[in-house]
């Protein structure tokens, strides 16, 4: 492993089943869920409406939707755009290949893809 680069933390439990830590990143995925980020570019239209009418605003904005790591079938009805397979992020070169991917998509920004890197690889803030 090369010294300089962020240690790797294991795979989760499943977050959908909480079953044990999977083994391997072939046996998981990391997905997100389209619902949530339709809820929340809706939210934010709410928002930009009533701030558009002169109304006060007065929810905080909707946070960024959360990305979830698990086994494959604990997530049905996900779409493969909104699915990344384990073993194309088992190394954080691959995950990074894979976020540079991402940054094509129209709704990356709107995810908590940072909290989701996190929970994989401890790298530093600075």
């Amino acid at each position: 492993m090369d010294p300089s680069s962020p240690p790797f933390q294991g795979w989760r439990a499943c977050d959908a089943c909480g079953d044990r830590p999977l083994q391997t990143a072939a046996e998981g995925v990391l997905t997100v869920s389209a619902d949530l980020i339709e809820e929340r570019r809706a939210a934010l239209r709410a928002r930009q409406e009533t701030a558009a009418r002169g109304e006060p605003v007065d929810d905080d904005p909707p946070g960024l939707a959360p990305w979830d790591w698990g086994h494959r079938e604990c997530f049905p009805g996900r779409t493969p755009e909104y699915l990344i397979d384990g073993d194309h992020m088992d190394t954080l070169a691959k995950l990074m290949a894979r976020t540079l991917e991402l940054f094509d998509a129209d709704w990356f920004l709107e995810t908590a893809w940072e909290d989701a890197v996190r929970r994989f690889y401890a790298i530093p803030i600075e």
